[in-house]
């Protein structure tokens, strides 16, 4: 079963609501397809209300796992990983999401386009833009072995740019401090 996934605070900031936009429309088309929203309330401002949320799944077009523990039982069973953030530092859940062997949909935006090589291992789209985020989700659906081998692109892409030990290396080179 294809299966779209979004792990973050639900904060409005994270595209949560463009998220839950793309997901009515394709399930319009493509009912069968599962959207799941992995995260915690949070007392911002920009937070989604737990009502809304719960009226969304009510409606049927989204799952809801609320806060959890370990993001890693939620990634294995996602298809795709979805961050329509407007902006981020280097989100750490695309980086866990790619270290998963998932491919990645994430914004054109300073921090989250450090995690994908658009057309590599996922697409970049504009900030806000739920029809380029419906367009994006409809190529893996129309293009199932994108599914596996952007994932692994992704994979090849975590430990080339995210793996710890990898970073660290390099710090003490431009450093100066190994050989």
């Amino acid at each position: 079963m294809f299966s779209v996934s979004l792990v973050a605070h639900m904060l409005r900031e994270k595209g949560v609501l463009e998220f839950v936009a793309a997901a009515r429309r394709i399930k319009a088309n493509y009912p069968e397809v599962r959207f799941v929203l992995v995260g915690g309330l949070h007392p911002n401002p920009g937070s989604i209300q737990k009502e809304e949320i719960e009226s969304w799944v009510r409606e049927g077009v989204v799952e809801w796992a609320g806060q959890v523990a370990d993001v890693r039982p939620w990634l294995a069973q996602t298809s795709v990983f979805v961050l329509p953030s407007y902006r981020e530092g280097v989100p750490r859940s695309t980086q866990e999401a790619m270290a998963m062997a998932r491919p990645v949909i994430t914004t054109d935006a300073p921090g989250c386009r450090e995690t994908v090589m658009d057309g590599v291992n996922g697409f970049l789209i504009p900030p806000r833009d739920v029809d380029a985020l419906v367009a994006a989700m409809e190529r893996f659906i129309a293009n199932p072995n994108l599914i596996r081998s952007m994932g692994t692109e992704s994979r090849r892409l975590a430990e080339e740019r995210f793996d710890v030990r990898v970073v660290n290396q390099r710090l003490m080179q431009i450093l100066g401090i190994t050989s």
